[in-house]
């Protein structure tokens, strides 16, 4: 036989084993390969879930600290505003306690502007607390200040007793301590002259009428509750020709030192 074919015969029956012996351990090869590849898969996979949970607790926890922010300042605001309720009812109450007034509720307010040209001036308290037009307002020591006149959410205006339009019912305070009266009553009217002066007038030429007066509102008064003080006398105008005398009164109030006043929010006329 030739060389050549002898070569070429080796090499084909060499070509044959090499086949035979991959197909035999094929199954062997793919299982060696998986057994050194499965690990590092499953650490890629492990890598990526890993990593996704990780954004996704990340974001979460970013959700949830937004959520809790927002229920912080939520609550924070609720509790602002009890304790705002909760303190204006207790001042409230204290104010009330001490003006002795058991048959009227009162509101605290704060005075926030003052129109000297009209006589009006603003409080801080409004719809939200309870005030409506007409309430009475005075301050701690029982003073008369003025009546509400226009009222918002949360602030109000008050006409004080100095203004062009005021016009209260008023008498002479001449009881005695015992409560007995030593003189026939005397009734009037306290009118606003602007400028925060005020003056009385339609009181009777027949009764006397003398400097340093005390005058307070009258039971005649329908708005306002009896016994405010409202001011004092410091000159009367006395003409016999006319039927009634008029006099000028120093008011009782005095806005431009004052920071707090109350509303009579629930007067109820004595009968």
């Amino acid at each position: 036989m030739d060389f050549s074919i002898r070569k070429i015969l080796t090499g084909i029956i060499i070509l044959f084993i090499l086949i035979f012996v991959l197909n035999l351990f094929q199954n062997q090869v793919k299982n060696t390969f998986y057994i050194i590849s499965h690990p590092v898969e499953k650490t890629l996979s492990m890598a990526a879930d890993n990593t996704s949970v990780f954004f996704a607790s990340l974001f979460g926890k970013k959700e949830l600290k937004k959520e809790n922010e927002e229920l912080k300042i939520e609550n924070e605001k609720l509790l602002s505003m009890i304790s705002s309720l909760q303190s204006d009812e207790r001042e409230n109450q204290i104010a009330a306690d001490i003006l002795g007034f058991k048959n009227m509720k009162l509101v605290l307010s704060g005075v926030i502007g003052l129109d000297s040209q009209q006589d009006i001036i603003s409080i801080d308290k409004g719809l939200t607390s309870g005030v409506l037009e007409g309430m009475a307002v005075i301050n701690q020591q029982k003073v008369l200040f003025g009546k509400v006149i226009k009222v918002y959410n949360s602030f109000s205006k008050v006409m004080l007793i100095s203004s062009k339009s005021s016009v209260i019912d008023v008498r002479v305070q001449q009881d005695d301590p015992r409560g007995t009266p030593t003189k026939p009553v005397i009734n009037g009217l306290i009118k606003g002259s602007g400028g925060l002066g005020v003056y009385l007038d339609l009181v009777p030429t027949d009764q006397e009428i003398k400097e340093q007066d005390i005058l307070i509102t009258s039971a005649l008064e329908e708005l306002f509750p009896k016994d405010l003080l409202v001011g004092k006398v410091t000159k009367n105008y006395k003409n016999d020709q006319k039927p009634f005398q008029q006099a000028r009164v120093e008011p009782f109030f005095n806005i431009k030192n004052t920071d707090n006043l109350l509303v009579i929010t629930d007067y109820k006329k004595e009968k």
